[in-house]
């Protein structure tokens, strides 16, 4: 492709970018009209022959549907990259994590099974807790590189890691609780005894949980990069602040104001050393990123840059280290073949009920709303807890500026690739997921594939959604408790096509729809699968 071609390319794409940020999908002033889906998937049919490109996946941590400027026109943030992406292929307008808290989404996403499947039936993991992933179980690294790719993860874990013990017999113990804790009995000299690496990627350069959890430390390949040995009151005294836990153990070299900037450097050394390194090979990221998550700590560069304080600046470092691996795309020519998903692990907290000590800077976010136009934050399942961005492209073959309003959950993204590159999954991968595939060669685009998705909140209840019609169970808090029919419970029941915000319940004039609801997910719970 010449210069001149690629150069009309790029207005082309810039018009699609500003048309998107004009007819904003959702304006908080309550006009929630889904103006995007005007545009017609129908034509960007182009008769799309499967291959294998490059594939990322970018995976925010608690990034809000209003936090990007072209889902909400009264954001207080701006978001250029995100928008370049967003207007260089497809917006998904009904995208839903598989949890309304991080490690479930994130095991989902992997796997493409939901986590309250696994031994983790509510909240996230603990420090040190060891890995979450069951022995046997595929993860969408292992697929892809049987198919020949070159894989990696860059930034934040949180699925666990077994850590090699002095005293192995508590071994047991570390596989089997959650909360797992334990530091002085952890030999950080020599490599974890499973971790990242043994999930399918051939590199990785992580931290093991959120920015502020412990080990506050570097792990590359398995291994720790620097022991841990510095307290958080050491800390304090060494570098004059610290925006983790009072019962921290930090690492030499690892600092709140590194993280970001680190992981993306790191990013884009993994994928100039996969087109260096493996010329033959496509390759997968899987870029799960530890921004805006707290601790709200933007480095000095982008403060001011927003005009929503601390938090505002903080999200657009996001988006800015977002474009520069997207520039680092287009410098090594790779771009026109390369899949790129961005998405988040569930909404946005509500930073105005957070800690003091989380945040660095102004608080105030000045009436930015996060989850804009939707009820709820992170750990919630109203859809403000659940509802993400989420945008794909492929400039070689998706056509920019579409939008879908199907509805999707992030356990589709695996069996979504699998059908990309023709890999027939078997009956125990990707239990809970489905195919959209179909939506990005134009040939449909359902309501859903799905019959029914299931969403989960932080302690562990259930709410499941058909079509337009969503039911929230109150009572049970895990799935044997769910199947227990003595179990006191309450129902909500909301209809998504016109209270979008969900205000009115409407239980009590659809028993049977409730019933109806109820009974399948039991009968979810109860089959092991949900597709």
């Amino acid at each position: 492709m010449n210069h001149l071609t690629i150069e009309k390319k790029r207005k082309r794409q810039q018009k699609n970018t500003k048309r998107l940020l004009n007819h904003s999908l959702y304006p908080v002033s309550g006009l929630i009209g889904l103006s995007l889906t005007l545009l017609s998937l129908n034509s960007c049919k182009n008769n799309l022959e499967p291959e294998k490109p490059n594939i990322i996946i970018i995976l925010a941590d608690d990034m809000g549907h209003g936090n990007v400027e072209v889902l909400n026109r009264e954001s207080r943030i701006p978001t250029p990259n995100l928008n370049r992406l967003a207007g260089e292929g497809i917006i998904f307008t009904d995208a839903h994590t598989s949890s309304a808290v991080c490690t479930p989404t994130r095991y989902g996403l992997l796997t493409g099974r939901y986590s309250w499947r696994s031994r983790l039936k509510s909240g996230v993991l603990g420090h040190y807790a060891g890995t979450l992933i069951e022995p046997g179980r595929k993860t969408i690294a292992d697929v892809l590189k049987k198919e020949g790719y070159y894989t990696g993860m860059v930034g934040k874990w949180h699925l666990g890691i077994d850590w090699k013990l002095h005293n192995e017999s508590e071994d047991k113990l570390r596989r089997t609780d959650p909360a797992y804790f334990n530091f002085e009995n952890i030999d950080f000299t020599v490599p974890a005894t499973k971790g990242i690496n043994n999930y399918g990627f051939d590199y990785s350069f992580a931290i093991a949980g959120s920015a502020e959890m412990n080990p506050a430390a570097f792990i590359e390949n398995n291994k720790i990069t620097s022991p841990p040995v510095y307290t958080t009151d050491e800390i304090k005294e060494k570098n004059g602040e610290w925006y983790g836990r009072d019962d921290n153990n930090i690492a030499e070299g690892y600092s709140m104001e590194k993280l970001v900037p680190t992981f993306s450097k790191k990013a884009c050394e993994f994928v100039e050393k996969a087109v260096s390194s493996h010329p033959d090979k496509p390759f997968f990221l899987y870029y799960p990123l530890t921004t805006p998550h707290n601790p709200i700590v933007p480095n000095y560069e982008f403060y001011g840059k927003s005009k929503a304080g601390a938090y505002g600046d903080f999200v657009f470092e996001l988006d800015h280290h977002v474009g520069k691996l997207m520039d680092k795309l287009r410098e090594l020519g790779i771009e026109q073949n390369t899949l790129v998903i961005f998405t988040s692990d569930n909404g946005a907290i509500d930073i105005t009920k957070n800690g003091e000590r989380w945040i660095r800077g102004d608080r105030n976010i000045y009436g930015h709303l996060s989850n804009a136009p939707y009820r709820g934050w992170k750990t919630q399942r109203y859809e403000g807890g659940h509802r993400v961005p989420f945008f794909i492209k492929w400039p070689e073959k998706i056509k920019a500026g579409e939008s879908c309003s199907t509805t999707i959950c992030l356990n589709d993204i695996f069996p979504t690739m699998a059908e990309m590159l023709h890999v027939k999954l078997d009956s125990n991968t990707a239990e809970d997921g489905k195919s959209f595939w179909s939506i990005l060669t134009g040939k449909t685009k359902p309501s859903s594939f799905h019959e029914a998705i299931v969403h989960h909140s932080y302690d562990g209840q259930f709410a499941i959604r058909k079509g337009n019609y969503k039911l929230i169970i109150d009572g049970p808090k895990n799935p044997g408790q769910f199947l227990d029919d003595n179990s006191p419970v309450s129902y909500t029941l909301y209809d998504l096509s016109n209270d979008l915000k969900e205000t009115t319940d409407i239980s009590e004039n659809h028993p049977e729809l409730v019933n109806e609801l109820h009974d399948l997910l039991k009968k979810y719970i109860t089959d092991g699968r949900s597709n």
